[in-house]
C-alpha cells in the first residue's frame, strides 16, 4: 500500500519517522510532500524516501493519504487538489470534522488525532472514521496506527475531550513537572534544576512502567504510596484543594477554542 504524507510540521514529521521506525511501512511505499522541499529532504536522508513533486502528486499515487497540515489550510488545500475517489484521505487537524471532509472528497475520510510521543512508539491515536469506509480500509489504519502505540476508535463528540489526555497532554505533562522543579529549586537551592528534572523523568517512566506491568489504577497507586498521615497524604491534600479547579478550566478552555476552530472551518465551506 502506498502512503502519502502531505505537510511535514511536527506531526507530519512524527507519522513519517514513527511509521519507519516501527517497520510497518518499508520507506518505498511512502510518498511525502512539503511546500518547503529543506524538509522533505531532511526526511529523505535517513530513510531515501521518495519527494513528490507537488501535492497533486501524492493524491494520484496513493492509497492512504495523510494530510498534516494548519487546521485552516486543510479544506482549501483539498479543493484544489482532484483525489481519486478510492483514495482513503486522513486529517490530523482539530477542530476539521468528519462532514467537512466529506463535504470535499467523494472517497473514504478519516480523522485522526495523533501524538508525538508516537515516535517513540508509545501512545494514543485518536481515530474516528465516515461510514464510507470499506472494513479492509479501515482494518488498514487501524492496524497502522496500533504499530506505532495504541489506536483508540473513538466518537466525534469525545475526541475533543480525549484529545487533551493523549495529543496535549505530553506538553500538558511536561508544564507541571517543569513547576514541580522549579519549586523544588525555590525551596532547596542547592539543588540543581537539570538534577530536579532529571528525577522527575526517572520516575515519571518508573511510575508509567509500573501502573501498566501491574495493571494497577491510579487509586491504587496512590494507596500504595501514601501511608496514613505521611507526607504523601498530606501532599495530596494539598494538591486536591487545588488542581480540580484547574483541571476544570483546562477543558472549558478547550471546548471554546475547538469551538471557535469549528466555526472558522465551517465558514469555509
Amino acid at each position: 500500500m502506498k502512503i502519502g504524507i502531505i505537510g511535514l510540521g511536527s506531526m507530519g514529521q512524527m507519522l513519517v519517522n514513527a511509521f519507519c521506525k516501527s517497520g510497518a511501512v518499508l520507506p518505498k511505499d511512502l510518498i511525502i510532500y512539503n511546500r518547503s522541499r529543506e524538509k522533505a529532504k531532511k526526511l529523505q536522508k535517513p530513510y531515501s524516501l521518495e519527494i513528490a513533486s507537488s501535492a497533486q502528486e501524492v493524491c494520484e499515487r496513493s492509497e492512504l493519504l495523510f494530510v498534516c497540515t494548519k487546521p485552516l489550510d486543510i479544506l482549501p488545500l483539498l479543493r484544489e487538489l482532484t483525489i481519486p475517489e478510492p483514495v482513503h484521505v486522513v486529517s490530523v487537524a482539530a477542530g476539521v470534522r468528519i462532514e467537512d471532509l466529506e463535504a470535499v472528497h467523494t472517497g473514504a475520510v478519516s480523522k485522526v488525532i495523533p501524538t508525538v510521543t508516537s515516535q517513540e512508539l508509545r501512545g494514543v491515536s485518536l481515530y474516528t472514521c465516515s461510514s464510507r469506509l470499506s472494513s479492509a480500509q479501515k482494518q488498514q489504519l487501524v492496524a497502522l496506527l496500533s504499530s506505532i502505540g495504541v489506536a483508540e476508535g473513538i466518537g466525534e463528540q469525545e475526541i475533543e475531550t480525549a484529545t487533551i489526555l493523549t495529543s496535549s497532554a505530553p506538553g500538558l505533562l511536561a508544564g507541571i513537572m517543569e513547576s514541580f522543579a522549579q519549586a523544588a529549586v525555590r525551596k532547596t537551592p542547592g539543588l540543581s534544576i537539570d538534577s530536579a528534572r532529571e528525577m522527575l523523568v526517572e520516575t515519571m517512566l518508573g511510575t508509567a512502567k509500573l501502573l501498566q506491568a501491574e495493571q494497577l489504577g491510579f487509586d491504587q497507586l496512590i494507596e500504595r504510596v501514601a501511608t496514613k498521615g505521611g507526607i504523601t497524604e498530606e501532599g495530596l491534600r494539598v494538591l486536591d484543594q487545588r488542581l480540580p479547579d484547574g483541571f476544570d478550566e483546562l477543558f472549558d478552555m478547550t471546548e471554546s477554542k475547538h469551538a471557535m476552530l469549528k466555526e472558522m472551518v465551517k465558514k469555509q465551506l
